[in-house]
């Protein structure tokens, strides 16, 4: 685990979902110019998606001239952004018709923190998807403790657009749905937690075409750093742990990911 902690980035490891935002406001720009320079002739992606609906210029004059960096936008279920849906769509939209714009999101239902009801939820979270599907760009989905209501609203689009449910958190049966519906399902630094033990049995389940793996950096870094602020760079101990789940070598791994990745974001 020590030495693919080392090499990781060396390795070409793709993360589909790392807020550079947050880790630049945490650690530092440095934090984000090692990623530069480790990423530099890698040849592997890093997508940095929205979480608020005004997000992307400063996002986009920030990372985007960093050859590595894909950028996203989309509107995160908090309670200002539920209780303005209509305009912050709205206003989204301009930032998505950005050809630098690679996909809608993230979006999507939270029951955990819950800053509105489910309908409220629904109606933003449909709004986005019915972006992607009329603008053609993958929709990346935040899903907690809602996967049926989240299956029911990305059933349907799944099958017009790359769907993406990111930093899964169900059990296998939730993942073979998911991936069923013609989903991806990504993973994070959370699969090497003590108590993840039905993310493991999904990780080793969802078939090789739908699988993604990313940090959700600054959040989960994966052990044995758990709680510490994660980068792109901590990626590696989530290969070497998925890649021993599937039989897999990480070289191996590393090759689908980035086949996967490419597929959906250029």
């Amino acid at each position: 685990m020590l030495e693919v902690e080392a090499t990781g980035a060396r390795l070409g490891l793709t993360d589909t979902h790392a807020h550079l935002s947050y880790i630049a406001e945490r650690l530092g720009r440095r934090a984000i110019d090692e990623l530069a320079a480790a990423y530099a002739d890698a040849g592997a992606m890093v997508l940095d998606p929205g979480v608020d609906y005004d997000d992307y210029p400063v996002r986009k004059a920030a990372f985007g001239d960093l050859g590595f960096v894909r950028l996203a936008a989309g509107i995160w279920p908090d309670a200002e952004s539920i209780g303005d849906a209509e305009a912050r769509v709205a206003a989204l939209e301009a930032h998505l018709r950005d050809p630098a714009c690679v996909a809608v999101g993230e979006c999507g239902l939270d029951y955990h923190w819950m800053h509105g009801g489910p309908s409220e939820q629904a109606e933003l979270f449909s709004a986005q998807a019915e972006l992607a599907v009329r603008l053609g760009k993958p929709l990346i989905v935040h899903s907690r403790d809602a996967h049926r209501d989240t299956l029911a609203i990305v059933g349907p689009v799944a099958s017009r657009i790359p769907v993406i449910i990111h930093c899964f958190g169900y059990d296998e049966e939730a993942a073979r749905e998911y991936a069923a519906a013609g989903c991806y399902v990504s993973f994070a630094g959370n699969l090497s937690y003590k108590k993840s033990g039905a993310l493991r049995a999904a990780c080793a389940a969802v078939p090789g075409e739908r699988l993604l793996l990313e940090t959700d950096s600054p959040y989960m870094c994966p052990e044995p750093r758990r709680g510490k602020d994660a980068t792109p760079l901590d990626i590696g101990r989530t290969y070497a742990l998925a890649a021993a789940l599937r039989g897999s070598s990480i070289d191996d791994l590393a090759e689908l990911v980035a086949r996967n990745a490419a597929a959906l974001f250029g």
